[in-house]
């Protein structure tokens, strides 16, 4: 099928990658063809690889293309009021699960997984230019909380294993479960995740004063 669609290169990129997505989350990457997803986005094979050299390269632009708008939407969040360090961590974390465990872009964490391992540079991209930036974002919300009085000098690194272990797990297992008509009983994201978060709430709370 010939390209006909006029639209800037840009756009055009970002459209493509928008129907990869879907082709990768319905498929699979290795089930997933360079030629599918250049007659599902009416495109020749050729003027895709003008976008993108290999399947590779294309999983990765999904990856991180996802990502961007939501680690966007993590640094508005931590740029907000600095009194109120605890509110703002809430809203963080609760912004974690809704990327990570009810968007689109959340499913991808299996499919990463598959990939990274027969493609280093998937799992390098996807740390550095969300994974990496992400924990720098929670890490300052931390320091500004110890600063501010509000937290306790907690660990950072435990901290954060604290946060998106439970959070990557509950994703992986709603996907591996996907198909159970009782996934929300096994699996019931809220509940989780509010229990997850006064947890954690806990954890930072700073000890009164003897």
């Amino acid at each position: 099928m010939a390209e006909t669609k006029k639209t800037a290169p840009s756009a055009r990129r970002r459209e493509i990658v928008e129907i990869a997505t879907g082709l990768f989350l319905e498929n699979g990457f290795a089930a997933t063809s360079m030629a599918a997803v250049a007659e599902a986005a009416g495109l020749t094979k050729a003027s895709l690889y003008h976008h993108f050299p290999g399947k590779e390269e294309l999983f990765a632009a999904c990856v991180t293309h996802g990502y961007a708008a939501e680690l966007e939407r993590l640094r508005d969040i931590a740029s907000g009021d600095a009194s109120d360090a605890p509110e703002k961590m809430r809203a963080a974390i609760n912004a974690l699960y809704e990327t990570i465990i009810s968007s689109q872009v959340g499913r991808m964490s299996p499919l990463i997984a598959e990939v990274s391992r027969s493609f280093p540079t998937v799992a390098r991209s996807f740390h550095d230019d969300y994974i990496g930036p992400q924990h720098e974002i929670l890490c300052k919300m931390i320091d500004e909380g110890v600063a501010s009085g509000q937290f306790a000098d907690v660990d950072r690194k435990v901290f954060l294993h604290l946060v998106f272990g439970p959070i990557v797990t509950l994703s992986l297992s709603r996907e591996m479960f996907a198909t159970f008509q009782d996934l929300e009983e096994h699996f019931p994201v809220a509940h989780l995740r509010d229990g997850h978060v006064d947890m954690l709430m806990q954890a930072l709370a700073k000890p009164l004063a003897v």
